[in-house]
Order: structure tokens, then sequence, then C-alpha cells
């Protein structure tokens, strides 16, 4: 680490010995915070089911030429019309109704997406719920009652459920194992940047290289370990100064 002035210049060196130096306790609070998000998982996971079905936007009009392009962009101009009135009071109440669900309509709003791959006609309907055959049931009722609403709201005769919901036997809302990698990655990157500033953040002089750097110093010599404990002849280090007074009071 380099200083001009009073502005310090961390190298790749310096970032590489400290990477190297701290790259244990890295791994250590990575893995444990891996393993405690493991625990939380484990205990608090309520597992969530997630099936898909298919509507298929055909015409407006049954006399109209099937596959037109006027046909196709037409259905295509209201698919959005379509994802609003899936998610409507009059499709989703009636849906609750049916099923006698034990959710609010807000709920089952939320737990209802759709995606409307580009350029086509069809649009999936998703919907979650606590087990897989509970998940299905949701989201094909609100494919069946939303085809009917769709009619009569916007004359579309035909709006058919392509594809019924699946059935999925994997909870949708399992924590993989690239988010524990990720989440690992993240506290190591963490960890690191706290020794990084701690260690810019040090100004203490520790080698002959920082007297010279930052107090313009030259250093004449070194006294070798100046706090440990020597033997030496006369006791001038350490335990031999005790044991030199011993001898003293043995001769008086």
């Amino acid at each position: 680490m380099e200083q001009q002035g009073q502005v310090r210049i961390v190298t790749l060196k310096d970032l590489w010995n400290l990477f190297i130096q701290k790259l244990g306790m890295m791994v250590v609070c990575s893995v444990v915070v891996m393993a405690l998000m493991g625990i939380f998982n484990l205990i608090t996971f309520t597992p969530v089911y997630k099936s898909t079905a298919t509507l298929y936007i055909l015409r407006q009009d049954q006399n109209e030429i099937s596959g037109s392009s006027d046909d196709f962009s037409l259905a295509l101009k209201v698919v959005g019309d379509c994802d609003y009135l899936l998610k409507s009071h009059s499709v989703l109440d009636t849906v609750i109704d049916d099923l006698n669900l034990d959710v609010s309509y807000e709920q089952l709003s939320h737990s209802i997406t759709t995606n409307n791959p580009e350029n086509t006609r069809v649009l999936e309907v998703s919907a979650t719920g606590s087990t897989p055959m509970e998940a299905k049931k949701i989201v094909d009722k609100v494919c069946s009652v939303g085809s009917e609403k769709i009619r009569e709201a916007m004359g579309f005769e035909q709006v058919n459920l392509y594809e019924y919901g699946t059935l999925n036997s994997k909870p949708d809302n399992k924590t993989g194992i690239v988010t524990y990698l990720l989440v690992g990655f993240i506290v190591a990157i963490l960890v690191y940047t706290i020794y990084l500033v701690a260690f810019i953040m040090d100004d203490r002089i520790r080698t002959n290289e920082d007297i010279e750097r930052y107090l313009g110093l030259s250093v004449l010599g070194e006294i070798p370990n100046a706090n440990a404990s020597h033997k030496g002849k006369y006791g001038y280090y350490g335990e031999n100064k005790g044991n030199s007074k011993k001898g003293k009071k043995k001769g008086k």
C-alpha cells in the first residue's frame, strides 16, 4: 500500500494479500449464514404449488376466415382485455363461491398470474394453492368461468380452454441451491469489504518501510524480539532479572 501526501493508494497486491489472509473467515461466515438460512426455511417453510392452464383466442365472428391477418391482429389486441377480465370480481367471486375457498378476492387475485407468449393468441393462466390439486382446480375454474365472461363482455365466440391446469408435485416456492450459493457469495463479499475498509483505515506503523515512507526517517538498526524473554549471562532480559536478584540475596 502506497501513500501520496495524505491519500493512500491500495494496490492489487494489497487486495490479493488481504483476500488470501481472510479467505478462511469468508468461507466460514458464508457457510454459517447458508446453514442458518436452511434451518430457518426448514422450520418456517409452507409449500405453495402452481398450476398453469392455457386459453386460446380464435376469432370474433365464426363467419370470418380463420387465420386471416385481421383476425390475428384483433386477437392480439384483446389479450390484455382478457387478462383484465380474468381477474375481475365477476370471475373470481364466482370461483370462490363454486369451490368454497376460504380466501378473499384480493388474496385470490394475487395468486393468479397470466402470460402471453409473444405474437401468439395464447394466454397462459397460472394459479397457486396449498396442494397441487387445489391449484389445478382453481386455475381450471378461473379459465372456464373467465371464458364465459369474456364471451359475454367482448363478443368473442371462441375463447377456448385449450389445455387444463397442470398437476405439479414440486412446490413452486422451494429455495434452490443457486439461491443458497448466491447468498453465500454475497456474505463473502460483505466480509471482505469489512476487512478491506478496516485495512484502509488502519494507519499504524508496522514495518521499517512504513517508518521511512510516512515519517521520512531512516532506520539505523533493530532490536530483535525486544518484548520476548531471553536468558542472558547478566540477566538483562526477562526472567533473568529475577534470577539475578535471587543470586544477590543468596550472596548476602
